[in-house]
């Protein structure tokens, strides 16, 4: 329903930011990277912050799952 829209579009947002891939990449940690999307989306509420910061971590998880499995 709605909230399922809702969260949709703040992750679109989350990863339409310009520069995302490069923060993920060069950050030292996930909350510098969270931290940054927050800030540049100015999101207010606990609820948006937690969608943003779970679409964040989802986007590092696979970033990074790329360079932790070495060569078989």
């Amino acid at each position: 329903g709605k909230v399922k829209g809702y969260i949709m579009d703040i992750e679109e947002d989350v990863y339409a930011l310009d520069g995302l891939e490069e923060k993920v990449s060069e950050a030292e940690d996930i909350s510098e990277v969270k931290s940054w999307v927050v800030d540049t989306l100015g999101l207010k509420t606990h609820f948006d912050i937690s969608i943003a910061e779970n679409a964040v971590s989802e986007m590092w998880n696979e970033f990074w799952c790329q360079y932790q499995d070495g060569p078989y």
